[in-house]
């Protein structure tokens, strides 16, 4: 949360972080933060410690979020993420060479793709499969920068290295003491600024009761579940917890359930129950919870 207020409220710190993990094209300017406000679900938000949408002055769409945890479907969401922002960039009686390329930058402190353990930076577009070098446009782009693996290699550019320990270490005094990049010191600065606000820590703490409300829940739910086994059977009785759980979560966050969704409550397996429940968290719309 800290961070995202951080960018909000000094936005080249955004664009320099930006350039940092684009270091290989021309550099951009933060015109606009498209979410600056902090929303219930930033309080609740589990595996989410930045997110952020902003756009330059020429339009160009940038959506940096820093993601704490492996999901299952993470690649699906955020493709369909990008591919959302994409789409509603359009207004009534628009047509698309309206459309400004969205770029997503996602910071992630596992590391996705574990077969490739000398590689933590990566670009993707779309490009073609037989000939990589001819992409279909820059509408789509998609940044991922494996933190704990980039710093490990310590191979990428200076600039997002110090972005990277700031990201990872911001509260490790004698890490940050090192880094002798200006950005960085300016946004360590900032950050000791926010980290000493009254309102913003009570909103932290709000956060945190949040978050171990719904692990209780969570673990509730486990526990009556396996109660419920012992009488009339393991796998019924957690499921059905699990059920309830669930749709309490989505009722107490987005309200009354459609029928669509009930229906898919129903026929769903425990697995998918589970997820969803995680994802509850940072879904920004029922939709995105049944992805």
């Amino acid at each position: 949360m800290v961070f995202k207020i951080l960018f909000s409220r000094q936005p080249h710190l955004l664009a320099d972080l930006i350039n940092a993990v684009r270091h290989q094209t021309t550099p951009i300017q933060v015109e606009r933060i498209l979410n600056p406000h902090i929303l219930p679900q930033d309080l609740v938000g589990k595996h989410i410690v930045l997110d952020i949408l902003a756009a330059d002055a020429s339009g160009q769409h940038f959506g940096v979020e820093m993601q704490l945890r492996r999901f299952r479907h993470w690649p699906q969401r955020n493709v369909y993420g990008i591919a959302r922002s994409l789409a509603g960039q359009l207004q009534t009686g628009q047509d698309y060479r309206h459309l400004k390329p969205v770029i997503g930058i996602s910071l992630l402190t596992h590391d996705l793709f574990t077969c490739h353990p000398n590689q933590a930076d990566w670009h993707f577009t779309l490009r073609d499969t037989q000939t990589p070098e001819i992409q279909l446009g820059l509408a789509l782009q998609m940044h991922i920068i494996e933190l704990r693996k980039a710093e490990t290699l310590g191979t990428l550019p200076a600039p997002l290295l110090a972005w990277i320990a700031c990201l990872l270490h911001n509260l490790d005094e004698a890490a940050m003491n090192e880094i002798t990049y200006p950005p960085v010191h300016e946004a360590l600065s900032h950050l000791e600024t926010l980290y000493s606000d009254e309102e913003l820590s009570l909103a932290a703490e709000r956060r945190e009761q949040a978050l171990v409300d719904a692990e209780d829940m969570l673990d509730l739910a486990r526990h009556e579940g396996k109660l419920e086994g012992k009488l009339e059977g393991k796998l019924e009785g957690f499921q059905q917890g699990a059920t309830e759980l669930l749709t309490t979560l989505i009722t107490h966050k987005f309200g009354a359930l459609p029928d669509w969704a009930k229906n898919r409550i129903a026929q769903a397996d425990e697995t998918a129950l589970n997820q969803w429940a995680v994802q509850v968290l940072n879904a920004q719309c029922l939709e995105d919870i049944f992805q």
